[in-house]
């Protein structure tokens, strides 16, 4: 459609991303589907991610098909999966409301299409849908509202650039115009010719056009920008964004192989990776609490992380320019597992008493100190910088801002938990008495009063 963006290299490059993403640090991640029936994985596999189960499941030899053979036997499918999948126990408006008020999210990222080829709502475009099988609702318009209606932007991830499995066309994993085999998927005669791009995009523009995301978030791409087309999605999404929905829009770095080198993107999206300095760009960290994505049965409590591992995590990368899009992964009932909500809620605790050193935030000058007691993370907005401590120091602690801090612009050193000042020392270095830090805090904020921006 018409608008200011044209399907080029350099028309894309020149979208900037919109403040409320920069602003915003955490969103939560969704990934659900019929695999959460099996809802298996080998924690410790060379592939623990259970969302990938009907990829492995046809894979001789797997630790995934040796479980699917003995647990339902050699002649279950894994569409047979979806008649089980009911979602009897899913309440949308309880999720948006967790993510919300309990967790302090300010987006929300649902698989509206993983590589298993099932859309989460109901596609002109193909039978094999949540609209029309198992659940028989749409879980993304459903989500999407929900989620709204508590101010939390909403996107249906699409992850259709590699899809496994495709029920309705020929063959074990479906388009035959798209075939990806048990031995791989990255050779030349698996890549996507022109009637499963038609497919896959079509059912993109329909979930786009549909539900007005608020981003594209596309996933492992095999073929090029041209291949896919994926400039000319993009140029429409944000023509429609600017156009029609007057809102301001993101995509990510995946839609295409060459998307990352020809600057296609508005974030980068390491994956149970992150930075380790503050980049020039924006990124996003997507992982999950432990390590799958789906619903992992397998995973016991020392496959997940703990709330103050979460904390910190979130708060390094916050310092570097990163979000956190941060995986859930329900149970086939739409249940969230415990192993998953009490870390989320620790999180969220944590940000009712130090959201003002995350939410708005920017990168300093430096993210860490070297010269203080314990670990320390730098953000800063307005005219406040925010030292985050990874630990309670015990009765002293140095900042520098690794020589970067002007001790002599500090006017205040506040607690964000108490809102309580500490008395301080200015000279060379800010010298602050610490030994009034409250007890029993994942991380301590404190403001800097008066500190320059980078």
């Amino acid at each position: 459609m018409d608008g200011p963006y044209e399907p080029t290299w350099e028309s894309l490059a020149g979208h900037e991303v919109p403040d409320w993403f920069h602003d915003a640090k955490l969103g939560i991640f969704i990934h659900w589907g019929p695999y959460a029936v099996p809802a298996y994985a080998d924690p410790d596999g060379d592939h623990a991610y259970a969302e990938w189960y009907p990829y492995y499941m046809y894979q001789d030899g797997s630790d995934t098909q040796v479980y699917h053979e003995e647990t339902y036997g050699s002649d279950v499918e894994y569409v047979d999966f979806v008649d089980d999948w009911h979602a009897e126990q899913w309440d949308p408006d309880a999720w948006a409301s967790f993510f919300a008020d309990d967790v302090g999210a300010k987006y929300v990222v649902l698989t509206a299409e993983h590589h298993d080829g099932f859309p989460l709502w109901p596609t002109h475009y193909t039978k094999y849908n949540a609209g029309e099988m198992g659940p028989e609702r749409d879980l993304v318009g459903d989500l999407a509202d929900a989620v709204r209606a508590e101010g939390l932007r909403f996107a249906g991830s699409y992850h259709a650039n590699l899809n496994y499995y495709q029920p309705g066309f020929d063959g074990p994993f479906g388009h035959p115009d798209y075939y990806v085999g048990p031995d791989g998927f990255r050779d030349e005669e698996s890549l996507p010719g022109d009637e499963y791009v038609d497919f896959l995009n079509a059912k993109h523009r329909e979930l786009i056009r549909r539900y007005e995301p608020d981003a594209l978030w596309f996933d492992v791409p095999i073929a090029d920008a041209d291949q896919y087309r994926a400039r000319e999605v993009i140029a429409d999404f944000y023509n429609r964004a600017a156009t029609e929905w007057d809102k301001e829009v993101v995509v990510n770095d995946r839609s295409a192989t060459d998307a990352r080198d020809q600057d296609l993107w508005d974030f980068r999206t390491p994956e149970y990776d992150a930075y380790d300095e503050i980049t020039p760009f924006k990124w996003e960290a997507c992982r999950g609490i432990g390590r799958s994505f789906g619903y992992n049965a397998e995973e016991t409590a020392e496959d997940h992380l703990r709330a103050e591992e979460l904390v910190h995590t979130f708060v390094d990368m916050v310092s570097k320019n990163g979000n956190l899009l941060i995986n859930v992964g329900p149970r086939a009932d739409g249940t969230i597992p415990d192993l998953q909500r009490e870390p989320l809620a620790g999180l969220g605790s944590w940000l009712s008493d130090h959201g003002d050193a995350i939410y708005a935030t920017r990168p300093w000058v430096v993210a860490e100190d070297d010269a203080a007691e314990v670990p320390v993370r730098y953000t800063h907005k307005d005219d406040t910088l925010y030292a985050i401590l990874l630990d309670r120091p015990a009765d002293r602690l140095t900042l520098t801002g690794d020589g970067h801090l002007d001790a002599s612009e500090v006017a205040d050193v506040r607690v964000l938990a108490d809102n309580e000042s500490l008395s301080f020392e200015a000279s060379d270095d800010l010298v602050v008495n610490a030994g009034d830090l409250p007890a029993d805090h994942h991380a301590y904020a404190l403001a800097l009063e008066g500190v320059s921006p980078a």
